[in-house]
């Protein structure tokens, strides 16, 4: 083999190789990060491959001398055209244009145009004799010019988007350079100069052709890890936001309250502090007239009207669902203290204008004072606490703390004692709420909700006796009897032929306490269920403390075949921190974050990022509370891979749940 076509074919193969490596590269990124602009640059490597080795074939090879001349010839001009059209493409999806009404064209339309393109560039010669004298124009130069105003399209639209980090501006910058290469190839061949058909041009016109795509490939893996770590660093920013404020209202949460509240009291110059505790009276009514959107429609109008008042208040904040804390720090006298609250007070019955038609509310409030009734955050939230159920329960319009209001305490003592009677007597049912999976439309296990068939108040729902479970520290207990429960039914659904997992929701308290681990040992041996079928999922209303203890803990649940999941995840406690420690299978979303996706961009961004960092960081992700079909089909288009909500069904009775199971497809 002569050394001149040796050399052509090495730099061809090494092109090519390079070309496949880093189509191999982006192929694993699109398997990790699940972005569309990757899978056009994966194909677009692929075509400049392509390209390479249709040239080996036509020009080194008897092919180029049969019939499949014509076929290959014109599978360069195509796969030349793919490669600059798939990069344009790319880095469009990254920097989307607005184009204001123009619906984009589909992407098939660019490619069919170009491979009109190429069959009239290497079939015009043969089939119009008058155009014999341009066949080297048409197959090669016109090839070279399209290629090249491709290329600096996509380098500099790329350059004008106004892209930070380096590795878009080098991507840019690649582009345009190899662009320009081409275009001077083009009309260096069409004024005919002899040193660019030399050989010695052809190797530096190759070297620097190989210098680019590597140049490209690895600016392109730049950009992708800039890229990454900025969706990463908004995702831990807002995360660090939700962990001191109500997602719902943007108010500051409970934790947040206390801190700033210490914080305040700690300052030299503040000697005089209220605290309010207020609640929406038969609250809980109004979500059940007019609907949970419109309720929390009324959750953040109210926000909006305390941060607009006259009041001012220092602090404000949501502590749990229909209560607010604001922190007074101007009031200095008795009569002041009266027209403050009284203005509150109007400012909560205002009637709320719904789509429904007007909404009028009634407060209950309850406040405590520093110094006089305490000297720390929690001392006043407490008293403050106290003085508000109080105010409830006498129907008052507002309440101070005063020393006796401890009676709260008996009433708590009743409901423990009627709790413990439940747990005994195994009073609680359960519910089970379908799961589908997005990736295969089947339904892939069910969760398990609690409700409490009291004696005389009837059917309760979990929102009406869990708070007081966790006041009481009975949550723990009541977990065990529906963790024995479930597995329980899981064994009656098997004898049935119903085989499908059932997802448990648990305290984090349980992770870092001995117990649970021999526990559903003991239930699985008991009830003969395998550990696949049962899923525990963290619920993050409590903190967990020793993170490490939980984490292995976790590990060790997994090494048994028990999945273990993060329930309403952003809504609670240390999410980042279980999503770095934690071995956890899979996500869930919590509903807040779905329920206004299709109409809020602020939303749909934060369900987007977490959907793409679960899955990088190779976990499944399911959303909760999918109640109409666009929340499901926007989900679907962002990957999720399963959801659960009102759409699919609601929480059903077990004869139900079995019933749903057997009626859905398979």
């Amino acid at each position: 083999m002569p050394a001149e076509l040796f050399a052509r074919i090495a730099l061809y193969l090494t092109q090519t190789g390079l070309a496949l490596l880093m189509a191999i590269l982006f192929w694993y990124y699109l398997q990790v990060y699940r972005q569309a602009y990757l899978k056009f640059w994966l194909l677009a490597f692929l075509a400049f491959a392509g390209y390479q080795v249709a040239i080996l074939l036509l020009y080194t090879t008897d092919l180029g001398q049969s019939r499949a001349q014509l076929p290959l010839a014109v599978l360069i001009h195509f796969a030349c055209y793919s490669f600059a059209l798939l990069m344009l493409l790319g880095n469009r999806l990254q920097f989307p244009v607005n184009s204001g009404q123009t619906k984009p064209w589909p992407v098939y339309r660019y490619f069919f145009i170009f491979f009109i393109l190429s069959c009239a560039g290497v079939l015009l010669p043969f089939l119009l004799p008058a155009l014999a004298a341009w066949q080297q124009v048409l197959e090669s130069d016109f090839r070279f010019v399209v290629t090249g105003i491709l290329l600096l399209m996509a380098g500099t639209g790329l350059w004008q988007s106004n892209s930070r980090g380096f590795g878009p501006k080098l991507a840019s910058a690649v582009l345009v350079v190899w662009g320009t290469l081409y275009l001077g190839k083009a009309l260096g061949d069409m004024l005919q100069l002899s040193s660019f058909s030399s050989l010695n041009f052809m190797f530096v016109y190759k070297s620097i052709e190989l210098t680019l795509l590597v140049t490209l490939g690895f600016s392109l893996v730049i950009w992708l890890q800039e890229n990454e770590r900025s969706t990463n660093l908004k995702l831990t920013e807002k995360t660090r936001y939700l962990d001191q404020h109500d997602q719902l209202t943007g108010a500051l949460n409970r934790d947040a309250l206390l801190i700033k509240l210490d914080q305040l009291i700690a300052t030299d110059n503040v000697r005089n502090l209220h605290l309010v505790m207020l609640g929406l009276d038969k609250f809980k009514n109004v979500n059940e007239s007019v609907g949970l959107k419109q309720g929390d429609r009324i959750l953040r109008e109210v926000i909006r009207r305390f941060e607009q008042s006259i009041v001012k208040p220092a602090l404000i904040a949501r502590t749990g669902g229909d209560i607010f804390g604001l922190v007074l720090a101007d009031v200095v006298n008795e009569k002041q203290l009266q027209y403050t609250l009284q203005h509150i007070q109007q400012l909560v019955e205002k009637p709320f204008l719904l789509d429904s038609g007007p909404v009028k509310l009634t407060t209950s409030i309850g406040l405590s004072h520093y110094p006089l009734h305490a000297s720390s955050a929690e001392q006043l939230l407490q008293q403050a606490n106290i003085a508000f159920h109080q105010a409830k329960r006498l129907q008052a319009s507002w309440l101070s703390y005063q020393t006796g209001m401890e009676e709260e305490t008996a009433r708590l003592l009743a409901w423990e004692s009627e709790l413990l009677q439940a747990i005994s007597e195994n009073q609680f049912v359960l519910y089970y709420q379908p799961q589908l999976s997005l990736r295969t439309n089947l339904l892939e296990g069910f969760e398990v909700l609690v409700r409490w068939q009291h004696p005389q108040r009837g059917l309760l729902m979990p929102g009406e006796f869990l708070p007081l479970c966790e006041q009481l520290g009975l949550s723990q207990v009541l977990d065990l009897v529906i963790l024995r429960n479930a597995i329980a039914s899981i064994q009656r659904w098997q004898q049935q032929g119903v085989h499908i997992p059932l997802a448990i929701n648990m305290s984090p308290i349980h992770f870092e306490q001995e117990g649970l681990k021999q526990e559903l040992k003991g239930l699985l041996q008991q009830y003969a269920v395998s550990p696949e079928m049962v899923e525990l999922e963290v619920t993050e209303n409590t903190a967990m403390q020793d993170m490490e203890k939980g984490s292995n803990f976790a590990l060790e649940l997994q090494q048994m075949g028990i999945k273990v999941s993060i329930d309403d995840f952003g809504t609670g406690y240390s999410s980042l921190a279980y999503l770095r420690k934690m071995p956890i299978e899979k996500i869930k979303i919590d509903r807040s974050f779905v329920m206004d996706m299709t109409s809020n961009d602020s939303d749909m961004m934060i369900v987007k990022t977490m959907i793409k960092l679960a899955h990088g960081l190779g976990k499944r992700i399911l959303a909760e509370g999918v109640e109409t079909v666009e929340q499901l089909n926007l989900l679907r288009s962002l990957s999720c891979d399963a959801v659960q909500g009102y759409y699919i069904a609601k929480p059903l009775p077990e004869t139900e749940a079995l019933a749903f199971f057997r009626a859905y497809p398979r």
